[in-house]
């Protein structure tokens, strides 16, 4: 988890070293998948106010984010809100981007976040694994889950935790479902973790 989604803060923190409120029920790195398409991600990290303020880890960000937006067009990511918590030892970041494609962009190239239906992820050329039923617990082949084209998947690499817009039906093994629309990712394992839901 650190290694990738915590590289957006930690790069910025790096450098000072050399469409709504963060939400009180998010207590760990999450990304929440919107109905309409934007995808929000909430950063929560540690804070060392010895060394940069919280000011200067805003500017810094903000000017990221306008890099970013002259390139791939205005609107694409915007940065929400910067907290320090109360007690002072953790920042919290948020992040809003325009579409899935601009947060698997950004910071970093090479990290994987698909939103889609299940058929668009195999056109896209995702290879599929079976899947565990959640209402059953029973598991399903990677052909079965081909069958399942309409319905709405979200593939990704990194250990976080995901919020969907719907009931989670199926999750790749590994995956922890904590509650009906959101899981837990694993540590990053080399392999791609899915969540389908309705």
């Amino acid at each position: 988890m650190k290694k990738r989604r915590l590289f957006w803060v930690a790069a910025c923190l790096s450098l000072l070293l050399a469409g709504c409120a963060f939400t009180e029920e998010i207590t760990t790195t999450t990304v929440v998948v919107k109905k309409d398409g934007t995808v929000e991600e909430h950063i929560i990290t540690d804070f060392d106010k010895d060394y940069y303020t919280i000011s200067e880890l805003e500017q810094s960000l903000n000017q990221q984010i306008a890099d970013y937006n002259r390139s791939a067009g205005e609107g694409a990511a915007a940065l929400k809100e910067v907290e320090q918590t109360d007690e002072g030892g953790q920042v919290r970041v948020q992040f809003v981007y325009a579409s899935y494609e601009d947060y698997e962009q950004i910071p970093v190239s090479d990290r994987v976040f698909f939103c889609g239906t299940v058929s668009e992820a195999y056109d896209a050329g995702y290879d599929f694994v079976p899947m565990i039923k959640q209402e059953s617990g029973e598991t399903i082949s990677k052909e079965a889950v081909l069958e399942l084209g309409d319905q709405r998947i979200v593939i990704a690499e990194e250990a976080l935790t995901v919020k969907v817009p719907g009931k989670i039906a199926y999750v790749s093994e590994g995956v922890v479902v904590t509650d009906k629309k959101e899981a837990v990712l694993p540590e990053n394992t080399g392999t791609l973790s899915y969540i389908i839901y309705e």
